[in-house]
């Protein structure tokens, strides 16, 4: 019976799991991270592993997307982070967080 009821705690953990995950929007609408001057997101405030796991993973995708356009118009891979910082800034809604360029943390 332990073991059957361990079974269910185990399963019951994995489906729950993945619905306790947070969501870049939600992130953004709940001001726990915002559009950095770089071009990547960061945890505005308070950090968790679970916001650290979204920033890595969604900074890790734009990484890759920066680097296919960078070498597509043989550019530096800066220079791409840089104006797809601008786009990001301008596309929040109102209440999110982005980086100003003195690195200072500005709610739109």
């Amino acid at each position: 019976m332990k073991t059957l009821m361990k079974a269910f705690l185990a399963l019951s953990l994995l489906i729950a799991l993945p619905a306790m995950a947070i969501s870049l929007n939600e992130a953004k609408s709940k001001g726990l991270v915002g559009e950095a001057n770089s071009g990547y997101i960061a945890i505005v405030d308070a950090s968790s592993p679970e916001l650290e796991k979204l920033v890595k993973e969604v900074n890790a995708k734009r990484k890759a997307a920066y680097a296919r356009i960078a070498e597509r118009n043989k550019i530096d891979i800066a220079q791409v982070a840089t104006r797809a910082a601008e786009k990001l800034e301008a596309r929040l809604s109102p209440g999110e967080y982005y980086q100003d360029n003195l690195g200072r943390w500005v709610r739109k």
